[in-house]
């Protein structure tokens, strides 16, 4: 009997071996070239940081706050300015006793990426006294905090500090945080508390393309319910709370406004992320809906018709002079007709 086939038989199983390798570095050689391409396109995330030249950390829930006479310029060439009490200063000035429109959330109504004169409650400041309106504008915003964190800046801050007229909030955490985290997410998870996390990419690149494809066509959940659900509870019960405060403070009018970002940069983020984004935006929207003295003001249906570069300094949130002077107008009549 010849044994003359083996070799051969041996040498195609060596070649569909090489075949087989050959094709399976191809794939993940292709799957990490699109993780390339989206750390490369991908939206900005918001601005990370644990202390900046002009915060300072603190004990309490606040994690950070701003240093009071701070003054300088960041190497883009904008300034970043505090008063006497901490809060950004632009065109208002702020007065303990002036009945004041009070601005909390993050660095969108901190005015981040432009000089104080062109923020949110500059060129609400600046509507006003057009209108021939008394009130005064407090701009206490502090760049990436959380809700928690600017229900507790009001908390200490100015309950009983100042006269408070009307409180507009905006924010976007906890979202980012939730869809980081998950079902570990807690409220008290921010960007002081986080610990640093890397982009998400898999070891194995490839897996990672095809998990992520079964979670497009809704084979793999994204968000487990029982977390979303807490998350939103956690949420409602935050604004609440904010709203048993303004009460006690007398505070005639609340404004609240949704998580704003290009309609682009909202096609691009990852499903858990749109999901966190909607939630808070759902439960901004029924909160106001429950309260009488609260206006759901939509920032996203505002902007929409503009030019993106018109309106936005970034892929994130962060708005032009433009985009505050046309957020701030609408505020104007918000807070003029009631």
């Amino acid at each position: 009997m010849s044994s003359s086939p083996k070799p051969d038989r041996l040498k195609k199983a060596i070649l569909y071996a090489t075949l087989f390798v050959f094709v399976l570095l191809s794939v993940e050689a292709t799957a990490h070239l699109v993780y390339w391409v989206r750390d490369v396109w991908q939206p900005e995330a918001m601005e990370t940081f644990q202390v900046r030249s002009f915060t300072r950390l603190v004990a309490d829930a606040r994690h950070v706050t701003t240093i009071p006479n701070f003054s300088s310029q960041t190497s883009n060439g904008w300034e970043i300015s505090t008063d006497a009490f901490g809060f950004r200063s632009g065109a208002q000035t702020t007065n303990p006793d002036c009945p004041s429109v009070i601005f909390i959330g993050d660095s969108v109504p901190f005015g981040y990426g432009g000089p104080g004169r062109a923020s949110m409650p500059s060129k609400l400041f600046e509507h006003l006294q057009k209108a021939n309106d008394p009130r005064c504008v407090i701009n206490a915003a502090i760049p990436s905090y959380s809700l928690f964190q600017a229900v507790a800046r009001f908390e200490r801050e100015i309950l009983g500090k100042f006269k408070i007229n009307a409180l507009y909030l905006q924010i976007i955490d906890p979202a980012l945080q939730f869809a980081r985290f998950g079902a570990q997410w807690r409220p008290d998870i921010d960007w002081t508390t986080a610990p640093t996390v890397a982009k998400e990419r898999e070891y194995v690149a490839s897996i990672g393309i095809v998990r992520n494809a079964l979670r497009q066509f809704g084979i793999l959940k994204t968000v487990d319910q029982d977390s979303l659900d807490r998350y939103r509870l956690e949420i409602r019960r935050e604004l609440e709370r904010l709203h048993d405060m303004a009460v006690q403070a007398d505070v005639k009018q609340l404004v609240v406004a949704p998580v704003t970002v290009p309609a682009s940069s909202y096609r691009q983020y990852p499903e858990q992320v749109q999901v966190a984004f909607d939630a808070i935006n759902d439960e901004f929207s029924k909160f106001a809906g429950r309260h009488q003295d609260t206006t759901f003001v939509d920032t996203i249906k505002l902007l929409r018709s503009y030019p993106n570069d018109e309106i936005f300094l970034d892929r994130c949130c962060h708005l032009t002079e433009r985009g505050n002077d046309l957020v701030a107008e609408q505020l104007t009549k918000i807070l003029i007709r009631k």
